[in-house]
């Protein structure tokens, strides 16, 4: 049987937001020869409004994997193959500790956590991962849903941090 683990990922960060965890956004993408799919969990909290996908790249805290990595989620942790979106979802959470469920209005997420439900409700197998960038790949249009594919999802909410009220 083929790992499911991209698959269980996509549902997992759903999982996440729908449990009140709305500060996750991830990043797909295909490596340079378009061999493996590969994706960035970070927290929303750290976005750089100055580069196109924020920075999930640097974050303190993120998940990372890569098809290429068969079964190995965040550079460490062995999962079986037929992994439930619930242990990925624990996973993120034991990688991530400063994230916190946190009222949807109050992310600045909103609308992303919307937007990505829809993206979630897409994606059935390997052949649906979605894709935001990828050498060779233009993006003007969306995301791909499916490494080549024509089927388009459009990109996703800017992120607007939300002001801190100040102290009285």
């Amino acid at each position: 049987m083929a790992s499911q683990l991209a698959v269980r990922i996509i549902e997992a960060v759903r999982l996440l937001h729908r449990m009140g965890y709305a500060g996750l956004r991830v990043v797909p993408g295909m490596n340079a020869s378009g061999t493996a799919w590969r994706i960035v969990i970070f927290n929303v909290t750290e976005w750089d409004n100055a580069s196109q996908f924020g920075a999930p790249f640097e974050p303190r805290e993120s998940c990372l994997y890569s098809t290429a990595a068969n079964d190995v989620f965040n550079n460490h942790i062995q999962f079986p193959s037929d992994v439930s979106c619930t242990t990925v979802a624990e996973a993120i959470l034991a990688e991530m500790p400063s994230l916190q469920r946190t009222a949807l209005s109050a992310t600045g997420n909103e609308e992303y956590v919307r937007w990505y439900a829809q993206l979630a409700s897409q994606v059935h197998g390997l052949s649906d991962l979605p894709i935001a960038h990828a050498d060779y790949f233009d993006n003007t249009e969306g995301w791909a849903i499916g490494w080549g594919s024509r089927q388009r999802i459009p990109h996703p909410p800017t992120y607007i941090a939300m002001a801190e009220e100040a102290p009285n």
